[in-house]
């Protein structure tokens, strides 16, 4: 299967989080996509592709206050049913 080309957005951010990824790897930073150790190019494809489901990152900070990990978790987007009680 052919990968399809990334738009000029999809790039953009696919290149912001690449750079920010590599930043926490190099210091060291552990850094997870749905519970398994993922490279920096694995997070920055997760977050830049259009996709039904989202990425949030946890930010996890050690007793001295220095980040030791990011954690992303896949979030499912709801289609709304114009109920707006939840």
């Amino acid at each position: 299967m052919k990968k399809r080309k990334l738009t000029k957005e999809e790039r953009s951010r696919y290149d912001s989080v690449l750079r920010q990824m590599k930043y926490y790897v190099k210091r060291g930073v552990e850094i997870t996509l749905d519970g398994r150790e993922a490279s920096a190019e694995e997070i920055a494809s997760a977050c830049a592709v259009k996709e039904p489901q989202a990425y949030m990152g946890d930010y996890i900070w050690n007793e001295e206050g220095e980040l030791e990990e990011i954690r992303y978790d896949r979030i499912l987007k709801e289609h709304s049913s114009g109920n707006q009680n939840s």
